[in-house]
């Protein structure tokens, strides 16, 4: 008989569970004799995802939804059993509104994160001066650059649309899903889509064309499906913890230790690994996976695995808060046609962007209410994320009141807290990623995954973490 291997996978966030659930799942398919244990230091599973459910109300403390585009989360949702549970954003409106020289502007119709595709909308469009839509032109006759390699955001952006084109979109639009500095930001590993454009069409809005085009057709070629059409964004009835939670069931919930911290993770003389955790609970493991936060990684493996965590700890991470408020909706003296806006940093504002969540998602609160999420701190302005309880509630009345004019006060308060929360994948971090690989390969049976690698959204955390459990059984 076949002897039984030990996995362990510290972090129950999304990438951790999606590991777990791969690893079952291959060791079923290989009848390969496996005992798993998932350690997860906060009370509950799930990580970032996090949703509150404070009747009649729907709370996403982290993120709040995931994209079509990239496949990896529907494909798991739909294994899962749970396609009926998907809701898509609302059709009551559309679109955002960017805050611009104290007002409000509806992103112009066509508008692909910051690339224009449509003349006429863009041409009325307020927003760019035009002598910065001009600049935005150009970019269909500016040469592609001669060097490869990467490239920051910033220096992208504004030397093939222009600088505001940079300051009024690109920054608050593209570095806000980030919540990053598009100074440092590397284009490679957060948005090669676009140097891809540059290189194979000579210009983002021609590449952004051909690419429509080629969707399009492919469209077209598609089978029918008696399956609903589907939003870009789209979400779950409940709320993300829905997939989380599921994950954690499907799993078994007696192998996830949740409350449960480890402090040390060592090497054996022999090949595997031993853990320690912080109520003194001691595992033998054939295999290790690490789905934390690197920095957190980083602290393990620093005492035996300097060189390695030196590498994780140049990966860094920035704080953000979520505040979630209530209004009555007469308290707000403007259409809500829209999912919300964003601040560009140029603005000089104390808030990054609001999301009106129950105009986005449906169910989310009562039709005389408002639930909306306004997102403080990232890269730009980190300590704003520190503020108390009460001096963040007040900070945000006071810009939503002087942006959107806000009258009353909210009827409820939900702070999210996420002290270096966020990963930011900064120049040469594609440099990072092929060290970490090499260092990894060195280590048989240990292997990172999670968010400060390859991918921040939920898809790419839910692919990782999957190959990251192929890898596992493959090697056992």
């Amino acid at each position: 008989m076949a002897k039984t291997r030990k996995v362990v996978i510290v972090g129950a966030g999304i990438s951790g569970l999606a590991c777990a659930y791969e690893i079952l799942q291959q060791a079923d398919q290989r009848q390969l004799p496996l005992e798993l244990t998932v350690l997860e230091k906060d009370p509950v599973v799930g990580g970032k995802i996090r949703t509150t459910y404070d009747d009649p109300y729907t709370v996403e403390g982290g993120p709040d939804c995931f994209i079509l585009e990239k496949p990896w989360a529907l494909a798991l949702v739909r294994e899962l059993g749970m396609e009926e549970e998907l809701v898509n954003t609302s059709s009551a409106a559309s679109g955002t509104y960017i805050y611009s020289r104290g007002r409000l502007h509806r992103l112009p119709d066509g508008l692909i994160m910051m690339i224009p595709t449509k003349i006429l909308p863009f041409a009325a469009s307020p927003l760019i001066s035009w002598p910065g839509k001009i600049r935005m032109g150009l970019d269909l006759f500016i040469p592609r650059r001669r060097e490869d390699g990467d490239e920051s955001l910033a220096s992208f952006v504004t030397r093939r649309l222009g600088r505001e084109a940079l300051d009024k979109i690109a920054e608050p639009l593209v570095g806000g899903i980030h919540a990053g500095n598009p100074d440092n930001m590397s284009l490679l590993s957060t948005f090669p889509r676009f140097l891809e454009m540059e290189r194979q069409a000579g210009s983002l809005i021609r590449g952004m064309f051909q690419r429509q085009k080629a969707m399009a057709a492919a469209r077209r070629q598609r089978p029918p499906s008696s399956a609903p059409p589907r939003t870009f964004f789209i979400s779950l009835r409940r709320g993300l913890a829905q997939l989380t939670e599921a994950l954690a069931e499907r799993i078994g919930r007696e192998k996830i230790l949740t409350g449960t911290e480890v402090v040390e993770l060592k090497k054996t003389v022999r090949s595997g690994y031993r853990l320690r955790t912080a109520d003194g609970r001691r595992l033998a493991a054939d295999a290790v996976v690490l789905a934390g936060e690197a920095f957190a990684s980083a602290r393990l493996l620093a005492p035996w695995q300097p060189e390695l965590a030196a590498l994780l700890e140049e990966i860094p991470y920035v704080s953000s808060t979520i505040v979630s408020l209530v209004f009555a909706r007469r308290d707000i003296p403007r259409p809500l046609d829209t999912y919300g806006f964003i601040v560009p940093r140029v603005e000089g504002r104390r808030i990054m962007a609001t999301t009106w969540s129950s105009v986005k998602w449906p169910h989310r609160a009562p039709a005389d209410k408002l639930l909306m999420r306004t997102f403080v701190g990232g890269a730009q302005q980190p300590h704003l994320a520190e503020l108390d309880d009460r001096e963040i509630t007040l900070m945000v009345l006071e810009e939503l009141r002087d942006i959107i004019g806000i009258t009353g006060s909210p009827e409820q308060v939900w702070i999210n807290r996420w002290p270096r929360g966020m990963p930011q994948y900064i120049l040469g971090h594609p440099r990072r990623l092929e060290q970490l690989e090499a260092r990894e390969k060195q280590l048989p049976g240990l292997y990172l995954t999670g968010a400060g690698y390859r991918g921040i959204g939920i898809p790419d955390c839910i692919n990782n973490g999957r190959q990251a459990g192929k890898k596992v059984v493959a090697a056992l």
